[in-house]
């Protein structure tokens, strides 16, 4: 590492970003009408601010940013953000980073309020550090009047209240404000779990949450802790600091998906946690969209939870990779930045590694769960006749499970890498950041600029145009979303058509099964001479050996299962064949419906003058995320006939094999053991036909659905930005219809003042492109 020339770089970054500043400020200070009443879109991307549209919400969004990244820049610190849903792992995929219990793990919302994990290096013990503890001493006052108020019972209703949320109200109650300092693991769960529950607390007492005071990242809880992997590493210059975020909607707070935007903006790289038994769920998609709305701007890595899940029949880790990679993310990451790992056997193997290391031995398994836990994936079920004071043994097998979570490898090359390369991440977010704020200034600034040397009639008749276009698009749209729904309907009945013959070819191949002949076949196959044959007595398999009888159910299933499985292959790749069409077809419809409205708009503006890049959405497939790889498994997790089944499982093979091996099914219902065996074949097959049925019925339904909520938010979200796009560059042109008409000395002084803001910009964007250039040759020779 070369600290003199990080040294230098930092001192360029620093003072471009305090350049940048000012240069800011002095843009709030330019004379301009009001934009702030241009309606800004529920769910629209606070943190990105449009070129054409500087408004004072805009510009504090900058200014936050700016501020952020001088932050650290001071200390040299790379923010690495996780984000992912609440099912997903996040807290133990933290924890098995850090290499020890720094987060709770709960069954709710662990995370409504940003927290700060910093590699500390010799902090052993984690202290969490809450300095900015005000607005929440000032919600628990407010609290404590509503709590008086309220009516217990109701609350009850409303709000689960456990334990934990009993203690924060007599804490309400009582009136003891959080500290702003929590040493050990045990008073930071505690306070952790306060917060949160306090975010609960609030939305059932109709409180506002102060979200808001913590938008800023330098406001958020902070722990300090060495992380076990990174002990004992050269030292280098920077700090690693991990963000643990929000999930989308998390604790019921819709708000919080615009919390979760901004600070992965701020962030200098992003991991995402993927559940990896739910890598097509919506709320997965939810985490997806977020990501990918951070751009290019920042590093992407991924790593998919819960690969312990897997079976034989499961897709392996290059397949996942492929799969995240090429269809879930549409290229947004590379497959060699996708981990697929087991977060709770790396956190538990962390763990008890570090209690041997520490302590010699493991704590007592009554008084501690996770070593209850530890043990059973480590050693097996029957872990409890094992010596857990056998301090080898038990190392060895926490070394085994460290090496079956997979976690080496994200370790090594994302964790290490971020470490000691965490000087150059904070210097490439700061670049980064600095170039977008420059580029976006400076087209801001020649827009305004311009519209004060364009003839006054030019710009009212660009006003009045901008208006015919906004009309238009309500015309379009109305075309273009009958257009859409018509190939949504064609597509759907060629894939039930598609179905419908599938089910019919399952059902023709499964029928053979049970012909006389060949069930009577199978029953005499491979068995003993000193076996009776067996024998048909109208629809009863009459056999005399309970082992043949058993065989004979296994074969059967067995067979069936072949069908299922080819049948589930062939569905699953057809599907995805179709979809992929589909989503091609809408892509061009919408793109082809648009397309005229903005060339209109641009020509129009190149030949008044105007030389501002106008970014109007381009409809990607990647706005369509049609489920087609689940399907199987989300339809038999629907309603199975009661009668027949037992219990529902994932899984085509599992569910099948489990459902035809129940002793209820396969001998309660279809055996009666006397001197004989007797299988009611019709009812067997009667029963399997049903469920084949219901089968496929539950993957029409489930790909109705999810078409129709795939093509309405797509759609949605299209027409909302580009009526955005087109509503903030009408703003800007009456902006400089309003300013023209002021006298002729204070518009051109207004001139002078941007032609000067105009060239600033320029020379802020220079420096910051030649600072990006020099680190990313830093980047490559370290990396070489």
């Amino acid at each position: 590492m070369y600290t003199q020339t990080i040294y230098e770089l930092s001192q360029e970054a620093e003072r471009l970003l305090m350049l940048s500043q000012e240069h800011l400020k002095q843009l709030q200070k330019l004379p301009a009408t009001s934009l702030d009443n241009v309606t800004q879109k529920e769910g629209e991307h606070s943190g990105q601010v449009q070129p054409l549209h500087f408004s004072a919400r805009g510009m504090d969004v900058q200014q936050a940013t700016l501020n952020n990244e001088l932050r650290k820049i001071t200390r040299l610190e790379m923010v690495l953000a996780i984000v992912g849903t609440m099912k997903a792992g996040k807290s133990t995929t933290i924890n098995a980073i850090v290499g020890t219990e720094v987060l709770p793990n709960r069954n709710r919302p662990m995370t409504a309020l940003p927290t700060l994990i910093r590699h500390t290096p010799g902090q052993k013990e984690p202290v969490l550090h809450f300095s900015h503890v005000a607005p929440i001493d000032a919600l628990m006052n407010l609290l404590q009047q509503r709590v008086r108020e309220c009516d217990r019972q109701l609350l009850t209703q409303t709000l689960e209240i456990d334990k934990d949320m009993n203690a924060l109200l007599q804490r309400i109650e009582t009136g003891v404000a959080f500290e702003r300092y929590y040493l050990g693991a045990e008073p930071i769960f505690h306070c952790l779990k306060s917060l949160n529950d306090l975010v609960r607390l609030s939305k059932a007492l109709e409180v506002d949450f102060p979200f808001s005071a913590y938008a800023a990242i330098e406001h958020i809880p902070v722990i300090e802790v060495e992380f076990v992997h990174l002990a004992g590493l050269a030292s280098y210059p920077g700090q690693l600091t991990l963000l643990d975020t929000p999930g989308p909607n998390e604790a019921g707070q819709p708000h919080l998906q615009k919390m979760l935007n901004e600070q992965l903006a701020r962030a200098s790289a992003v991991l995402a946690v993927m559940d990896y038994t739910q890598l097509k769920s919506i709320s997965d998609e939810e985490v997806r969209q977020a990501i990918t709305a951070v751009g290019k701007s920042v590093p992407l890595y991924a790593l998919v939870n819960k690969f312990d899940q897997k079976d034989r029949n499961s897709d392996d880790e290059e397949q996942v990779r492929a799969l995240i990679s090429g269809t879930l993310m549409k290229g947004a990451i590379t497959p060699e930045r996708i981990y697929p790992v087991s977060s709770m056997w790396g956190y538990l193997a962390n763990r008890a590694r570090h209690e041997l290391t520490t302590n010699g031995r493991l704590p007592d398994h009554h008084k501690q769960r996770w070593v209850q836990d530890f043990a059973e994936a480590a050693l097996g079920r029957r872990w409890r006749t094992t010596d857990l004071d056998d301090t080898e043994h038990i190392r060895h097998a926490a070394d085994l499970l460290w090496e079956d979570s997979l976690f080496e490898q994200p370790i090594q090359k994302l964790i290490h890498a971020a470490y000691a390369n965490a000087s150059l991440y904070a210097l490439r977010s700061a670049s980064h950041k600095l170039l977008n704020y420059a580029q976006s200034a400076h087209e801001y600034l020649e827009f305004r600029y311009h519209g004060l040397t364009v003839a006054y009639e030019k710009l009212q008749l660009n006003v009045s145009h901008i208006e015919e276009d906004m009309q238009q698009l309500q015309v379009s749209q109305e075309r273009v979303s009958d257009e859409v729904n018509h190939e949504v309907e064609l597509a759907l009945e060629s894939a039930t058509a598609f179905l419908n013959q599938q089910q019919a070819d399952i059902l023709f191949r499964i029928n053979a099964f049970f012909a006389k002949e060949n069930v009577l076949r199978i029953s005499q196959h491979g068995m003993g001479a000193s076996i009776a044959a067996a024998e048909m007595a109208g629809e009863m398999l009459v056999l005399h050996d309970e082992g043949q009888a058993k065989i004979v159910l296994d074969k059967i299933r067995s067979s069936c299962e072949v069908v299922l499985l080819a049948a589930q292959e062939n569905i699953s790749r057809d599907l995805a064949l179709r979809f992929e069409q589909l989503e091609s077809t809408l892509s061009r419809t919408l793109n082809e419906a648009m397309r005229p409205i903005e060339l209109r708009v641009k020509e129009e503006l190149s030949h008044t003058g105007f030389r501002a890049r106008i970014r109007f959405p381009a409809f990607h497939a990647a706005m369509f995320n049609f489920n087609t790889r689940q399907l199987f498994n989300e339809a038999i997790e629907q309603d199975m006939p009661s009668e027949n089944t037992t219990s529902t499982v994932g899984g085509v093979r599992d569910t099948f094999s489990r459902w035809l091996n129940q002793p209820n099914w396969g001998w309660n219902d279809y055996v009666e053991t006397k001197t004989r065996y007797l299988i009611d074949m019709s009812v067997l097959h009667k029963s399997l036909v049903q469920y084949v049925t219901l089968f496929c019925q539950q993957i029409r339904k489930a790909l109705v659905a999810q078409v129709d909520i795939s093509v309405t938010a797509g759609m949605a979200t299209f027409f909302a930005d580009f009526s955005l796009s087109l509503t903030q560059l009408q703003a800007s042109l009456r902006e400089s219809l309003a300013l023209r008409q002021q006298n002729e000395s204070a518009v051109n002084a207004l001139s002078e003042q941007l032609q000067h803001r105009i060239a600033t910009a320029a020379w802020i964007y220079e420096d910051s492109r030649l600072l990006r250039d020099d680190i990313h040759t830093l980047f490559a020779v370290e990396h070489t």
